[in-house]
């Protein structure tokens, strides 16, 4: 009975046991102080995302982060509870953000739905610029400034030839393009460095100009400025670096110096300013004579020659623009430029002995004047007087020989050679708007006294260009034939007094 009895109280013993641990699971259970997030990531359209990182911060700024399975599925284990900002972040879609609380113990599924980013694009439409029929739209109008104007040569003449090039040739007989400075014809190229803008063929209708406008180059020079500005510069050059002419025995002695400055500047500020600019230029150009010539003996030998040509050319201009008062401004400019070249009329056949010097001067002066009568009315008046001065000296006065394809020689024939010129111009042009009109009339006068002196050609020419002799031979049937002689043999036996040998052409000038 003993053993029956302990067996028994065994058994009443393991159903205490079991409830027991089930009260102590309960009880640790309930005690539980964290919570879990967990759920799935997809987008849009139910498609799983797979590989993105899920981030929950907390209110004190500590993150943690999950990343989701081939599932899309993330989870969050063991959260003290808070106040959560979930967020995903992933290149392709939009930013998500959701805030969610955490109690302790809760196991809520948070499911993610991210929308695709859609990227924008913006395309600018512009509208085109309509048709005018305004001249100032013509498609062959060229306006040359800043950058493209500091690419134009600095030579003057290689400046000029430059615009003659892009202008074309221009309306009427005279076949090359017109040169205006400020408005004004005749005058010639300033500097580059004076010039502010230069527009060719702008507007070729213009009734301010007397011929239709093809091949016309306006160039306007720079005003003063309310600040001193200035520059100066400084171009050297010399054959080292040149190609033998190949018409020369040898390379022939090249230099060129160019010089020059600017400068600009208030005289009274807000109401007079001025700018002055200053070129020298000194080039020691060449000519190469290759001719062929009679020795002492009357013998034709080569002649080849390299002939320095210097070229000087000094060249100034003040301007002064004053306001008067707020509806009217004068604008004045003076230009002097000097001029001279040695060695003229030598080169190809010419021989030395005809070179002469020439020297030119020109002053100008011009007057602007425009007018601002109202808020339609604008009145512009325009003067301009220039005088130039040519001499044209040196040089022997003898008969000149010309022996065709062999060489000219004695003199130069230029005597004491000079032009005087004195040009007037005056211009006055009113401009109105009338409604959708806008008018234009106005008149120009010009006036021109010339006195030319020439005493070019004043002791003959003689002309060699070949002859032909009828000789005896008895072998012919007639019993001769015709001998043909060159021009240079012609010449020879005319200085041998040989029988049937003469000039073929002496011309004169004379008179006044």
């Amino acid at each position: 009975m003993l053993n029956r009895g302990n067996a028994v109280g065994s058994v009443c013993r393991l159903p205490l046991l079991f409830v027991a641990l089930i009260l102590s699971a309960s009880i640790a259970l309930g005690q539980s102080s964290t919570g879990t997030l967990r759920g799935q990531v997809q987008d849009v359209l139910g498609g799983l995302v797979v590989g993105v990182t899920v981030t929950a911060t907390d209110s004190a700024g500590v993150a943690r982060t999950a990343t989701t399975d081939g599932q899309g599925r993330y989870a969050f284990a063991a959260l003290p509870p808070a106040r959560y900002i979930v967020r995903v972040e992933q290149p392709g879609f939009d930013l998500y953000e959701h805030t969610v609380e955490v109690t302790a113990g809760a196991s809520e599924p948070l499911n993610i739905t991210i929308n695709v980013a859609l990227e924008a694009e913006e395309v600018t439409v512009t509208a085109e610029a309509p048709i005018s029929t305004e001249p100032e739209s013509d498609a062959g109008a060229v306006v040359i400034r800043g950058a493209a104007l500091d690419a134009l040569p600095d030579d003057e003449e290689d400046l000029a030839d430059a615009l003659q090039a892009l202008a074309g040739p221009s309306a009427g007989p005279e076949g090359e393009g017109e040169i205006y400075t400020d408005g004004f014809s005749g005058g010639r190229l300033p500097p580059k460095e004076s010039i502010r803008e230069i527009r060719i063929n702008r507007n070729p209708f213009s009734a301010e100009y007397e011929r239709l406008g093809y091949g016309r180059i306006e160039i306007f020079t720079k005003p003063g400025t309310n600040k001193f500005r200035g520059s100066a510069s400084f171009n050297f050059g010399d054959e080292s670096l040149n190609a033998r002419n190949p018409y020369a025995l040898v390379r022939a002695p090249y230099q060129s110096r160019r010089y020059g400055g600017n400068l600009s500047g208030p005289i009274t500020q807000g109401k007079t300013s001025f700018f002055f600019d200053f070129q020298r230029s000194e080039t020691d150009e060449n000519d190469v004579v290759n001719a062929v010539v009679l020795d002492a003996a009357l013998n034709p030998i080569a002649f080849n020659r390299t002939v320095q040509t210097p070229v000087r050319r000094t060249t100034f201009s003040p301007r002064l623009d004053w306001q008067l008062n707020p509806n009217n401004t004068v604008v004045v400019r003076y230009t002097y430029e000097r001029s001279k070249r040695q060695n003229q009329g030598v080169g190809d056949f010419n021989l030395p002995e005809r070179a002469y010097n020439t020297s030119g001067t020109q002053h100008t002066i011009q007057l602007t004047e425009p007018a601002v009568i109202n808020q339609k009315v604008i009145n512009e008046t325009r003067f301009q007087f220039e005088r130039d001065s040519s001499i044209r000296q040196g040089g022997i006065n003898a008969t000149t020989i010309r022996v065709q394809d062999a060489f000219t020689g004695g003199g130069a024939q230029v005597g004491l050679a000079s032009t005087n010129e004195d040009r007037f111009e005056l211009q006055n042009f009113t401009s109105w708007s009338m409604g959708n009109h806008s008018l234009k009339a106005g008149a120009r006068v010009r006036h021109v006294k010339l006195r030319d002196v020439s005493q070019q050609n004043f002791t003959g020419t003689f002309t060699f260009a070949g002859t032909q002799i009828v000789v005896p031979d008895p072998i012919s049937p007639t019993g001769s034939r015709i001998v043909t002689f060159s021009s240079l043999e012609q010449y020879r036996q005319t200085l041998l007094h040989t029988a049937g040998f003469a000039p073929s052409q002496f011309s004169l000038s004379a008179g006044n």
